[in-house]
């Protein structure tokens, strides 16, 4: 997740935090770890079918923003960024927040989980970026990172608003298209640059900072929850006796980045007038990488002890997420804003 502190004064941003921006972020985490839920349950497992499947369908469809939305938000943020010595500084946060959240992701994995590895084996996972298994984030942000001021002078040197558009859908014919069309053992669709989606979403971030997109709150709305009907309509029409089929794609494909792209749009430039509220947002929005990092060892302790206790069948756990999430979320918060004074670079809001 970026996590540069948004916006601390120059350029076109003023001095003050902007809270749309830090509704973005606080929604990406939100939906990471809610769509976490889905993974860690057995929801592709069991037949679909009945009104707790078709609205777990809906709701996980919804929660496929999260990465999307982190990234467009780092174009966001970064596009006027150059090359410098204080750019690369950035770089120790997130490795020192890795290795510090790495360790402690050992730990657990040993003590509780009875993964016991020799230290090697270990410092081998790190270097791998599983011994926290959501960290192939991690992992492509380094390259993001790598690349951003050439991105940055790739984008401004394309002479207007068309051109930059060409790139962006460019960039999804490559990836998402791809991704989209070559499914079920078909390949029908020139696929050897399909994972150019980060790019994609990183200068979808930068063009809306520059050119301040408005879209209509009622068409959005419309349009998100029209995609989000899809996969289940078609399994609740079509489909029975067997697991939930996905034709219509889910995160990587034109029409994810269509629904990701118009939550973009529809918060970042929202205010929040309630200084609680103001500080809330901030506190969470500073924590998101953290938060994202230490949330698999929540779901790693919470989701088993669900399926062994209280599962008896993927439409009866479902209401869970209602609790599941939050309770998540809530203890991922407190763990990081503990542990993030401690890390060597960390800083407060």
């Amino acid at each position: 997740m970026p996590t540069e502190n948004p916006i601390r004064g120059g350029g076109e941003f003023p001095s003050a935090r902007i809270a749309g921006l830090d509704i973005v972020r606080c929604t990406a985490i939100f939906t990471v770890v809610g769509g976490h839920f889905f993974m860690n349950t057995r929801f592709l497992q069991e037949d679909f079918g009945g009104v707790s499947m078709f609205v777990q369908a809906v709701v996980r469809q919804l929660m496929i923003v999260g990465v999307p939305l982190f990234l467009m938000l780092t174009g966001y943020l970064n596009s006027g960024k150059t090359l410098s010595r204080s750019y690369y500084r950035g770089f120790v946060r997130v490795l020192s927040a890795y290795v510090v959240y790495s360790l402690i992701t050992i730990a657990v994995r040993e003590l509780w989980q009875g993964d016991h590895r020799s230290p090697w084996q270990w410092a081998h996972a790190v270097l791998r970026f599983d011994a926290i298994p959501y960290a192939w984030y991690i992992e492509m942000w380094i390259g993001l990172f790598a690349l951003t001021p050439f991105l940055n002078l790739l984008y401004k040197a394309l002479p207007d608003k068309r051109h930059k558009q060409m790139l962006i859908l460019t960039l999804l014919l490559l990836s998402l298209m791809a991704k989209f069309c070559n499914r079920y053992d078909l390949k029908v669709w020139p696929a050897y640059w399909d994972n150019l989606s980060p790019l994609a979403y990183f200068f979808s971030g930068a063009y809306i900072r520059q050119y301040r997109p408005v879209v209509s709150l009622r068409l959005a709305l419309g349009v998100i929850l029209g995609i989000a009907l899809l996969n289940p309509l078609f399994n609740l029409v079509l489909v029975s006796g067997r697991p939930m089929v996905q034709p219509f794609g889910t995160t990587d494909t034109p029409l994810g980045f269509i629904t990701s792209v118009l939550v973009f749009l529809l918060l970042y430039r929202r205010d929040v007038s309630h200084p609680l509220a103001r500080r809330t947002l901030a506190k969470v929005s500073l924590l998101s990488l953290d938060m994202y990092l230490v949330s698999y060892i929540f779901d790693s302790l919470l989701y088993p002890w669900l399926l062994a206790h209280v599962y008896t069948s993927q439409a009866q756990i479902g209401p869970y997420w209602l609790l599941a999430v939050p309770l998540v979320l809530l203890c991922s918060y407190l763990l990081s804003a503990f542990l993030n004074p401690l890390l060597p670079t960390g800083k407060k809001g």
